[in-house]
């Protein structure tokens, strides 16, 4: 960090406090997820409950309908907002209750309900949390913007995902340890609940943010007026438009994410204390991952990184396919990772310099709305799996990835090459 310090831009103190608290809350964060994985330990969760794969294959449906739609209703809001904060803290809250709506369920009701009403409830809450997250994020992500130098803004997202994962190997050690500790359904109902308090610690972080200036829409406009302007930002916006596409086929090919964990206990007839193990894989992967695409992004583009992202998720599964022992199928885990820090870092962060500063929350939006039809493809991915195995649906993702490589390799222009200029706060 000593060499980002000595940039210019880290000449404004509030820059480098508010560089600081957002990779504490970001990776504190992460470090929460890590107790409830959505790779590795919910899907082993929803198996225990519904004994079925169609089941895990709504996890992510579930979580990227709630985390996708609801931004577009916010989207036109926040526009108009001079400060982000209060808005970003009032949302914030709604994306951590639902964790302990579920920690309370899992530890108190589960075993009292029949299967079917308990994977109900469980999805439900997860969709509450996804939908907390969706209207808190294009606050937030303004927000970040606007603090954050966009020379910085990889570096950034590589750190918190650093920290984050090197918290995360410790959380993978704890889910190892209580899962093997305590009973179930009490052992994953304790994995909840430290979930949701990590994540109110992450909470003090985002109290701390400091935003000085006001930064409204100079252009404002009417709910109808906006909603067909977005019509047109997709019609009129060819290089946004490509990397719609290129960011609709990753998804298809990330569709064996949530299969990856419940494979392998199943292939190599594992205990469940397993995920820890494969969350410990995960994380520590990300830290690597995160240091290096980071600093990728920041000197080369994002284009880059989401090229790693797609040719990742289709080494994982080829591995997935070929691997005869656990040791090898760790790597499956390692390229998973790597697919999700690249994303994390670069596909989001690409919007933010495709489009301008004031049109950031919308473009964010937007872009989540567009690809969440494409969702169902966990759903999908879990009625292949039924149908036809595990192998037919991790090679459905080879292909994809394939794709998803080859479009973005040729259509999407890396937005830095293009004579425009950058907006940097």
């Amino acid at each position: 960090m000593r060499k980002i310090f000595h940039s210019k831009h880290f000449n404004d103190a509030d820059v480098k406090r508010n560089f600081y608290l957002n990779i504490f809350d970001g990776a504190i964060f992460a470090f929460a997820m890590s107790f409830v994985s959505l790779q590795t330990v919910f899907p082993i969760l929803v198996k225990k409950i519904s004994g079925s794969d169609f089941a895990i294959g709504l996890i992510p449906v579930v979580w990227a309908a709630g985390f996708n739609f609801p931004q577009i209703l916010v989207a036109n809001h926040i526009r108009k907002l001079p400060f982000k904060k209060p808005w970003m803290l009032k949302t914030a809250l709604a994306q951590r209750f639902p964790w302990l709506f579920i920690a309370i369920l899992v530890l108190f009701f589960l075993e009292d309900l029949s299967p079917e009403v308990a994977l109900i409830c469980i999805l439900a809450s997860l969709g509450l949390a996804a939908v907390g997250g969706s209207i808190n994020f294009p606050g937030w992500f303004d927000l970040f913007s606007k603090i954050t130098p966009v020379q910085l803004r990889g570096r950034q997202f590589a750190y918190r995902s650093v920290l984050g994962a090197a918290l995360g190997v410790f959380g993978g050690v704890v889910v190892v340890v209580v899962l093997d500790a305590y009973e179930y359904p009490q052992n994953f109902g304790i994995l909840f609940l430290l979930t949701f308090f990590t994540m109110m610690v992450s909470y003090i972080f985002l109290l701390l943010l400091k935003e000085d200036k006001p930064n409204p829409s100079t252009q404002l406009l009417g709910h109808t007026e906006f909603y067909k302007r977005l019509f047109t930002i997709v019609r009129k916006e060819k290089n946004y438009r490509n990397f719609l596409v290129s960011d609709a086929l990753m998804m298809l090919a990330n569709m064996s994410h949530a299969f990856f964990a419940v494979y392998a206990v199943e292939k190599f007839s594992l205990p469940d204390s397993y995920a820890g193990t494969f969350t410990i894989v995960m994380m520590a992967s990300m830290i690597i991952g995160s240091l290096y695409f980071g600093y990728i992004a920041d000197k080369h583009g994002h284009k880059i990184n989401l090229l790693w992202a797609s040719a990742f998720i289709g080494v994982a599964c080829l591995i997935a396919i070929l691997s005869p022992i656990i040791e090898l199928y760790y790597f499956v885990f390692v390229g998973a990772a790597l697919n999700i820090i690249l994303l994390q870092v670069s596909r989001i962060t690409i919007v933010a310099e495709i489009c301008s500063e004031d049109d950031r929350p919308t473009y964010v939006a937007l872009t989540n709305v567009v690809i969440a039809p494409f969702i169902l493809s966990g759903m999908f991915g879990g009625i292949i799996t039924n149908v036809f195995g595990y192998n037919t649906l991790f090679s459905m993702s080879i292909v994809f990835s394939i794709i998803t490589f080859l479009w973005l390799m040729v259509k999407v222009v890396e937005p830095r090459k293009i004579l425009q200029p950058v907006q940097s706060n």
